[in-house]
């Protein structure tokens, strides 16, 4: 017989998680969680504040299927869940690709020139390289995101390339690993659980690999849809 849900409250969701963990003895991963509310801070924090509510439970040992409830946490997925990139034996899939990138392009009367790395990574390279970045690398991205649903359209096997200019996936993966190193040691040293900003599966892919061999931190995505907050707990909070 499953475990009824009990409900938690504290300020932010992240500790009614928490408490949770320390309540039911258990990883993060071994709870059912539901977010009920993420709480406010109310007006100069002080008038109107609210806490924030989260249910949780023993996770069944037996795999559940995963529920699409708004706010309901989900575990991060492992790194080979993550699509596959495209390999060097994909040169169709890089030819096809780079079509698609020039009409897109084209269209938007922006000249550039493509370079292919040997990770299949397609460099665009031209003057308008800065827009294509776009604000945090957001325009890149439905750039992106636009051309891989174009080539996997008819695919039963979904193949996926990655788009960079000026090196902006270097220089925002190395940015990425050292938030993610710097916030476990801030999670650490608090003892507290440290929220990130919504990210896109392939940043919090980063995150969670950078941190996957500490064993002094877990790491979860907490939130519904796309963008997803990553959550760092210290292991000490889980016991």
């Amino acid at each position: 017989m499953e475990e009824q849900y009990q409900e938690f409250e504290a300020k932010t969701v992240d500790e009614a998680i928490v408490a949770a963990m320390k309540t039911f003895r258990a990883k993060f991963e071994n709870l059912e969680i539901q977010v009920i509310s993420e709480g406010s801070k109310g007006l100069f924090g002080l008038v109107g504040a609210k806490a924030a509510k989260i249910l949780a439970r023993p996770a069944s040992r037996l795999e559940a299927p995963v529920s699409q409830t708004p706010g309901e946490f989900v575990p991060a997925p492992e790194p080979d869940e993550e699509p596959s990139p495209a390999t060097p034996e994909d040169p169709a899939l890089v030819e096809e690709a780079k079509g698609i990138i020039t009409e897109i392009l084209g269209r938007m009367n922006i000249p550039c020139q493509l370079r292919v790395h040997e990770d299949s990574t397609i460099e665009i390279v031209g003057d308008g390289s800065g827009l294509i970045i776009g604000k945090r690398g957001q325009t890149l991205d439905s750039l992106q995101f636009i051309v891989n649903r174009i080539l996997n359209k008819d695919r039963q096997e979904p193949r996926y390339i990655t788009l960079d200019t000026e090196g902006y996936r270097q220089r925002h993966m190395s940015h990425l690993k050292s938030l993610a190193i710097k916030m476990s040691q801030k999670a650490r040293r608090t003892g507290q659980s440290v929220s990130l900003e919504r990210m896109n599966p392939y940043d919090r892919r980063i995150i969670h690999l950078a941190l996957k061999n500490d064993s002094r931190v877990n790491t979860m995505s907490i939130g519904d849809g796309i963008y997803k907050k990553v959550v760092i707990v210290p292991r000490k909070a889980s016991k």
